[in-house]
């Protein structure tokens, strides 16, 4: 099977799924080749026009053959009418994939299709999407740090589970495997059900004398809570249609919730409606806190986030021997903020591939890794875990470095990793050090700081660090290595280091460490207004 760099993808179906997975394949050059097919021929061409697909065509027959993947973006109740074209037009070897809501319904079509499951076909959920649809809604990074969920049945090869995990991962979402029973139940409750409630609510109240009124002075907790209303009506019409048993029971147990509901307003049980709003409350806080932001979704307040609603980012940049990362733990602690060390991640990677025993020239397993590792760093300690091991020494070795840089050149663990990176955006706030975190990972982030220092004073503190463990160095040879490194950072085609167009620099060659806290801190309060200071390492 060929990696997915070489392969040929094509694409039924260029709406907002389907044009956004186009776009995002294109921006990261993931794939050798992107085709679309579709009824209606004027996005398809304004795609090749502006160079998101190289060919199209309104019947899948005329593309399907030299297809080695197919992602089939079509309503849910077409999905069989479109395998049936497939099954007779594309390659035996060809993977198949699916962005349909509904898994059920899906795995069933293709059962009544080829006759049993086929082993190349992967379902697949992005849990993404916008009230907007059409290709003209599609963007490159609709797929960013969301869920995506892959339902594989027994029968589902591991490689094309593992080219298909590969290309959501390229597009910077976060993948996960459920069952396909699971999946129906989850998403008739946290996705369907809502999106029936908002349908009713707006027809209901549509449909009252003083409609006009109460759309008028709806305040924005009615709108966002409605938003959901102005979908695709032909779209979710299939989706309630296709996993109609899983949504009735949810809207079962919703509907006896609201009757006892009822009858307590009736009955005029303050203290019951108290209880039952205090463990909403509670329930809902806990959920947020635990699992929407932790993947950014809490602040997106729908599909697509306005950027002023994200956790706020402070980015530090700059060389090595600035300082950046004694300033950005410091800052974090003081902060009460989380903490990413970028530069760790491909240590931590290198860390994992060897403690499973994954060569670092295996993308797959590498990709598997970096989409699975469970990475906590300590402020106070200054210590970083790895799946609930500490890993502060051997992070920091020569083996370690050896496989990062091994690991660093493959385009798709870059990509697989940025994703991770921005899985650290988290509230209340994230401290970002690294070289490349405000013009690459965090673009939009709030406050960009970029650190340095003149090459001398870099080279001296890297002498006292090493002197004081006892390790033996030349000063000059220190200074001359750092001058290379400067040259090489600042030269690379990828990612070169460079202070963002909108960041604040700091030299810190005559300040000391708490000059410059101070100093950020200072920043940090004037960009994000006054924040209260936890305890930190510094304050103490």
């Amino acid at each position: 099977m060929k990696p997915l760099e070489q392969m040929r993808i094509l694409i039924v179906g260029l709406g907002l799924i389907g044009g956004s997975i186009a776009r995002g394949l294109r921006a990261r050059n993931v794939c050798s080749g992107i085709d679309a097919c579709g009824r209606d021929a004027a996005p398809l061409r304004r795609a090749v026009a502006e160079g998101v697909v190289d060919r199209w065509s309104n019947d899948v027959q005329h593309l399907a053959g030299e297809a080695d993947m197919i992602v089939l973006c079509v309503p849910t109740l077409s999905i069989r009418a479109m395998l049936r074209l497939v099954r007779e037009h594309a390659r035996p070897d060809a993977i198949i994939t699916d962005a349909a809501s509904v898994k059920g319904s899906v795995v069933e079509d293709v059962r009544a299709v080829y006759g049993e499951e086929y082993p190349l076909f992967v379902p697949a959920h992005p849990i993404a999407g916008s009230e907007r649809s059409g290709y003209d809604a599609s963007t490159s990074h609709l797929y960013e740090g969301r869920k995506v969920i892959l339902t594989p049945g027994d029968g589902t090869t591991a490689e094309a589970l593992s080219v298909v995990r590969q290309l959501w991962q390229r597009l910077g979402a976060d993948v996960h495997e459920m069952s396909v029973q699971d999946h129906d139940a989850v998403l008739a409750g946290t996705s369907h059900l809502p999106h029936l409630l908002a349908f009713s609510l707006v027809n209901t109240l549509s449909s009252q004398s003083l409609s006009d009124d109460i759309f008028r002075y709806a305040a924005g907790g009615f709108a966002g809570f409605t938003r959901i209303a102005s979908s695709d009506p032909a779209m979710w019409r299939d989706i309630f249609l296709a996993n109609g048993p899983a949504t009735v029971a949810v809207l079962d147990a919703y509907t006896q919730e609201l009757a006892r509901m009822r009858q307590a307003i009736l009955d005029g049980e303050g203290e019951f409606l108290s209880r039952r709003f205090a463990a909403a409350k509670q329930a809902r806080d806990h959920f947020i806190a635990r699992h929407f932001r932790e993947s950014d979704a809490a602040s997106r307040g729908g599909d697509v986030a306005p950027r002023d609603v994200l956790p706020p980012v402070l980015t530090i940049d700059g060389p090595g021997g600035s300082g950046k990362g004694t300033i950005s733990t410091r800052i974090a602690a003081r902060l009460g903020w989380h903490f990413l060390d970028s530069g760790a991640l491909y240590r931590l990677l290198g860390l994992a591939a060897a403690k499973a025993g994954v060569s670092t020239s295996d993308e797959a397993g590498l990709l598997a890794l970096a989409g699975e590792m469970r990475i906590q760093f300590d402020l106070e300690g200054g210590k970083v875990w790895l799946d609930g091991t500490e890993v502060s020494d051997p992070l920091r070795d020569e083996v370690a470095g050896r496989a990062a840089s091994e690991v660093a050149v493959i385009p798709a663990i870059r990509q697989a990793l940025l994703a991770r990176q921005h899985q650290f955006r988290q509230w209340p706030g994230l401290v970002a050090d690294g070289r490349d975190m405000g013009t690459v990972v965090f673009p939009d982030a709030g406050l960009k700081v970029f650190l340095t220092a003149s090459a001398e004073e870099r080279a001296k503190r890297r002498y006292k660090q090493l002197i004081d463990k006892g390790i033996d160095v030349n000063l000059s040879a220190l200074f001359q290595d750092i001058q290379a490194r400067d040259e090489r950072d600042s030269t690379r085609s990828v990612s070169p280091l460079r202070p963002a167009e909108d960041a604040v620099t700091v030299d810190t060659t005559l300040l000391d460490i708490d000059q410059v806290v101070q100093c950020v801190l200072a920043l940090v309060d004037e960009r994000f207004g006054p924040i209260k200071e936890k305890p930190g390492p510094s304050a103490e």
